[in-house]
Parts: structure tokens; sequence; C-alpha cells
């Protein structure tokens, strides 16, 4: 025991009547990566609020280099030397880039004065260790999640953390930016520090973790050296059933398929240029590139969140005249968004009431009343095609793990049964078999008819699921290329 850090014991909590934790128990030695796994909803983010003092355990006890601490605020935690990267974002969007780095730390001159200078040289060096194409005095406010995510691991750095919380610290990296990540991550533990290592990513639980401990249905359901297990037994301990298999949409796109999206030298100025592409009925198209590469972009554009300097958007064969949210959604376009906490939901509405926002002219009466009976009956069967783990269709959004605010959202665009789906990182915080599941689900769409469009940073998931992915290079599309037989590799070198 003389080399453990931190010690969670018999930790119980529950929200009402729902117990989200009983009686859990996590270890984590001093210089080990320790992962913590589970299905979305399993508890791991709650036993992580717990350790930074957000959430107040119902029973159970901490121990930090074999003394008891008593955590009630996130003060506490860091005064014990923790430093946490959450899962959800936590920046000031009006300040720039260097200042949320050092924000609370900031650097200061000899009379005590803020040293914007030096902050700003401190975060860029910072920066260019990690090799990002980032600016340390950009305003955050500019820039995509995946930055946001990055400065999130940045901030954590400037601490002398003894202990560093990683709730889903790649979820927003892509393949070339996990590599440089690990290496980070190898730094920080040849230098003592131990990790708690939180991700649905199983394939970097197993390349990065020494230990990793599973969490089902809020218990413990083993721990296992990482180096002598492999997915298929993770995901058995985590959900115990097999990932689904499903027969994709993959095949030769008929000749007389309809065009249902087609852009013309769609152009915006330091984002994207002269984009062209064509995406048929029934087709699952993947978009590719790296961070800076302009896939949140174009898909923003496509939707009518953001402006195009020039170029053509045509739906069925026609043009938009004009491109807005409104105009889409009653085109039979859907969106699902990059940033959920941002763009996806409304935090403090119902799981009933945010997954039947799309069609709720469908439940209301002639007189403007909804029908509350049929609006259940909607709800509950969404909540169930995506397997959103609930209390029940009543509880609010806010209260849900991220992975389950990310189902919502797909459950309501599923609702509007679009003929073109637009897809922005959407399994990003979502365990394992959903993902699978939520795949399916697009599979069952394409082959009804729907166009689909996937902006992913996920390889090995394009590959899977789509028929053609487009590699984005520096805002113009490269490549073209059918997906059969296709090898990770090499499309992670034509993306670099």
């Amino acid at each position: 025991m003389d080399n453990v850090i931190l010690e969670m014991r018999n930790i119980t909590k529950s929200f009402s009547d729902n117990v989200v934790l009983n009686d859990v128990n996590f270890e984590l030695r001093k210089g080990e990566v320790h992962a913590l796994v589970g299905a979305n909803g399993a508890g791991k983010s709650t036993l992580v609020k717990i350790l930074n003092g957000i959430y107040t355990a119902n029973s159970g006890e901490i121990f930090i280099e074999g003394k008891k601490a008593n955590i009630r605020h996130s003060s506490d935690a860091e005064k014990h030397g923790i430093a946490f990267v959450h899962q959800e974002l936590n920046i000031c969007p009006d300040l720039n880039v260097a200042e949320n780095i050092y924000v609370g730390n900031l650097v200061k001159s000899k009379l005590g004065f803020f040293d914007s200078k030096s902050t700003i040289k401190k975060a860029q060096d910072l920066i260019d260790m990690i090799q990002v194409d980032m600016k340390s005095t950009e305003k955050v406010r500019n820039l995509r999640a995946a930055e946001k995510q990055i400065i999130e691991i940045l901030k954590a750095l400037t601490t002398n953390a003894k202990i560093l919380v990683l709730d889903e610290p790649t979820s927003s990296l892509n393949e070339k930016e996990k590599v440089i990540f690990t290496g980070i991550v190898n730094k920080l533990k040849s230098q003592g520090v131990s990790i708690l290592f939180i991700t649905h990513f199983l394939d970097d639980v197993l390349l990065l973790s020494d230990r990793v401990t599973v969490i089902k249905d809020g218990v413990n359901n083993g721990i296992f050296n990482a180096k002598e297990i492999t997915k298929d037994i993770l995901i058995d301990a985590m959900i115990g059933k097999s990932v689904i298999k499903c027969c994709n949409s993959r095949q030769d796109t008929k000749e007389d398929a309809k065009t249902i999206l087609e852009l013309q030298d769609l152009s915006s100025s330091n984002k994207f240029n002269n984009v062209n592409l064509k995406i048929k009925q029934g087709n699952i198209v993947g978009v590719c590139g790296l961070l800076g590469a302009g896939k949140t972009e174009l898909a923003r554009a496509i939707y009518g969140l953001d402006k195009f300097d020039s170029g053509k958007i045509l739906l069925y064969g026609k043009p938009v005249k004009k491109v807005s949210p409104m105009i889409m959604m009653k085109k039979k376009v859907a969106l699902v968004t990059e940033d959920r906490k941002i763009d996806g939901f409304v935090p403090l509405l119902s799981i009933r009431e945010n997954s039947t926002l799309s069609i709720m002219d469908r439940l209301c009466s002639n007189f403007g009343f909804i029908n509350r009976k049929q609006q259940n009956s909607v709800a509950e069967e969404l909540s169930k095609s995506v397997s959103v783990k609930k209390s029940s269709i009543e509880q609010k959004v806010v209260h849900l793990s991220g992975g389950n605010q990310q189902k919502v959202i797909i459950a309501r665009c599923f609702a509007s049964k679009p003929k073109l789906f637009i897809l922005d990182e959407p399994t990003r915080g979502v365990d394992v078999y959903a993902k699978s599941e939520i795949y399916c689900i697009l599979s069952e769409m394409a082959a009804q008819g729907v166009a689909i469009v996937i902006f992913s940073s996920e390889l090995d998931e394009l590959i899977d699921v789509c028929d053609e992915i487009l590699v984005l290079k520096k805002g113009q599309i490269t490549e073209s290329i059918k997906t059969i037989n296709f090898d990770k590799n090499k499309l992670l070198a034509m993306i670099s």
C-alpha cells in the first residue's frame, strides 16, 4: 500500500431514488496510468465529481497518500495536488488562449501586476511543445471544440499536480494529435505523475494504461492489467454483450439514384475553398481531416449556421437560394453539431421535451396544445431506440452523462425523418456499444434512401460504416476513396 497515492473506498452516491454508485472502490498507484471505463451512465463521471468536490458521496471515504481527505469543494482537491480535465469544457470564451491556459495562475511582473506578454509566451511554448497549430493570442470564442479540448489539457499541465484526472481527453483529437498526447502522458508518467484516465476509446485504454477498473451499473465489475486483456474482454465486463455487427449500406450506388446534396465551388474565406461534391440517395459519405482542415466549418455552412462567400448548395437538384437552419429543416435536413453543450440541447428541459423538439408540429392539436400521451409514447420509443440510460423520460438532460446527452440529440434528429442527415463527430463521448447501435441505425436509414454525411476524426468508424470517404486538407477535398478493403494507415497518410 506504500505506493498507493489515491484510494476511494466504498463510495455510494444516489440522486433521489436513483443509485448511481453503490459501494465502489478505486485505487491509483504512484506513477501509473489507471483507466476507469464503463458504459454511458455507469457512474464514472459521478465518481470523478466526488473526487473533485462537486458532489458529496452519501457514504465512503477518500485517502490520499494514506491520509483521509475531506474533499468538499474543488479547492480542496487542488490543495491535495489533484488536477482535472473534464469531459465538459470549462473555458472563458472572451479571453484568449493564453489567459485560459493560465487562468487563476496568471504570470505576474515583479510588481505583482499581470504580465500579458510573459503569459502569452509561456502559453505558446506549451502549445508548440505538443505541436498544435494554434496561437496563444487567439480569442477562445473563435476556436472549435477540438481546440478548446486541447486548452483544457494544457491548463492541467500548468499545475504541479501529483494526480491528474483526464475525463475523455482524446475525444476531440485526431489520430496524429493522439500520438502527441500519448507522448505527453508517458512523459508525465515518467516524472511520477499519477493519471486517472476516463475514456470510451478502448484502443486508447489498452495503449496508455497500466491497469483498468470497470464500473457496470454503478458497481465494480473487475480490475485488469491492461497488457493482459483484449478489447473484447473489456466490452464484456462493461456491457455484458458483444458489440453489434451490422450490415451497412455499402453497395454500388444505383445509376438512377437521385442526387440529394450537391456543392458547387463552395468557398468561405480561410475555412474551405472550391468544395465540390455529390451525395446520392442511400449513400453514407464520410469527411475526414486534421484539426483545422475545415470539417466543422463545412458542415455548419451546409446547414446554414455559418455563412459562405461563394458557390452553390443544391438540394434534390435545385439551388437553395437562402441557406438557413429554418429553410434546411423545412427541406428535411437534420444536423448533429460538434459541440452538444453549446448547440445540441436545452439543458433544463426533460428527455421527453428535448427528443421531440423537432416534431412539435406533429404533436400539437389544431388549437396548439401538446398531446402529452402521444409525446410520451414517441419520447419513450426514441430514447429506447438509441439506448438512453435514464430514470424516466422526465429526467432533465443536464443530469445525463455526456454520452446519453448525445444520444438524446441524435434521437431528436431521427424523429424528424430527414432525407439528408449531417453529423459532426456524432459518437464523441458515446460508449462502444452505443456507437455500434448508432451506426446500425444510420445504415438502416441509408437503406431506406436517406443520404448521410458524417464529419469525423474517428477513421476506423468511417472505414467501417461509410461507402465513400472524402479527405479534406487545408479546406480542400484532395481525395475521394471507396472504403471496401481500405486500410486505416493509408487514410491516415492521406490526411497528414
